[in-house]
């Protein structure tokens, strides 16, 4: 998947720490979105992503994020 995401310019959106540890063990890109909730509908995981949209884009195209891999949404 890693090798997948950085080849196609996708950004990873993520429960997973391991992700995290990947990005700070491979560098990036991909960039990693790591969503820090617990079990949850997904419902509430859209409207949560929708209200962040806009750093959400930010974090993916911005120079000044050029240098972030992980950004943790809580």
């Amino acid at each position: 998947m890693w090798k997948y995401a950085k080849e196609n310019k996708f950004t990873i959106i993520t429960f997973d720490a391991d992700f995290f540890d990947l990005s700070n063990f491979k560098g990036h890109p991909p960039k990693i979105i790591w969503l820090r909730f617990g079990n949850t509908k997904t419902d509430f995981l859209a409207d949560i992503i929708n209200s962040r949209n806009a750093i959400i884009k930010d974090f993916i195209s911005s120079a000044a994020y050029s240098e972030i891999a992980c950004l943790e949404i809580k």
